[in-house]
């Protein structure tokens, strides 16, 4: 899938927006239930950075939540 369009923008109120790669490729995302919103994604983005740099300071697994762009949790998997 090359692009998505989005259940809406930024709120609700506003039109819906579209997600694509700005060279035609494929997104680097795979939606597997429901249409996402513009904040669900920022969410998912933000989620990854933070997961990596949790990964990238302590070598442990990590995991957190994002609720509307704030972290709400954050988490490493210790043995």
């Amino acid at each position: 899938m090359n692009e998505f369009q989005l259940k809406y923008g930024c709120n609700p109120n506003q039109k819906p927006s579209r997600i694509f790669m700005s060279d035609g490729s494929e997104l680097p995302v795979e939606i597997l239930n429901g249409r996402p919103g513009y904040i669900n994604f920022l969410d998912a983005f933000n989620g990854y950075q933070l997961v990596k740099e949790l990964k990238d300071a302590t070598g442990l697994p990590a995991g957190t939540s994002f609720k509307h762009v704030s972290p709400e949790g954050e988490a490493v998997g210790i043995p």
